[in-house]
């Protein structure tokens, strides 16, 4: 592991909870989703909290480093890669967190299909239906706005969403 890669390693192992890997092979798993593209990325953060999003984030602005977030990685236009530190929401923020009457409430890395079959035994469902449905995250769903094949009858995500908790830089 070169310099610049042991020190994001160590810096951020002093920062956030989650685990973090700037090993080559954890780099190469990284390196590819879905997609036809493969960027090599300098690190994979997997946060357990939102306070580890913040704290990562906080880091790579203050070292201009580019983030790129991913779920399950299954893009086809290579959304989930890129050079800098790939923060990986499927890992440890997948729960989820409150479910009511109306609204349900889930961390970015909860698989749209165990979202589904939560809400399904009380009745519910959240309309957008991509197809890698047992595999794509939350997350993935809301940034890209996916609708699915049914979207006529159920919309796209952004149809579904009330409200948002995010983290800037």
């Amino acid at each position: 592991m070169d310099q610049e890669r042991t020190r994001i390693q160590e810096d951020l192992r002093g920062l956030i909870s989650g685990p973090v890997h700037c090993d080559d092979l954890f780099l190469q798993l990284y390196a590819s989703d879905a997609s036809i593209y493969q960027i090599r990325p300098l690190g994979v953060v997997r946060p357990r909290s939102t306070a580890d999003v913040a704290a990562c984030l906080q880091y790579a602005h203050e070292n201009a480093i580019p983030v790129h977030a991913r779920g399950a990685g299954t893009g086809l236009a290579g959304e989930s890669l890129g050079p800098g530190l790939v923060i990986d929401f499927a890992y440890g923020m997948r729960r989820i967190l409150a479910t009511d009457a109306e609204s349900v409430r889930v961390q970015p890395g909860v698989v749209h299909g165990v979202l589904n079959a939560h809400l399904g035994s009380r009745g519910r469902r959240f309309g957008p239906d991509p197809a890698t449905s047992d595999v794509t995250t939350i997350g993935s769903v809301v940034a890209v706005d996916a609708s699915g094949s049914h979207a006529l009858r159920y919309g796209s995500a952004r149809e579904h969403v009330e409200h948002l908790q995010i983290v800037l830089a």
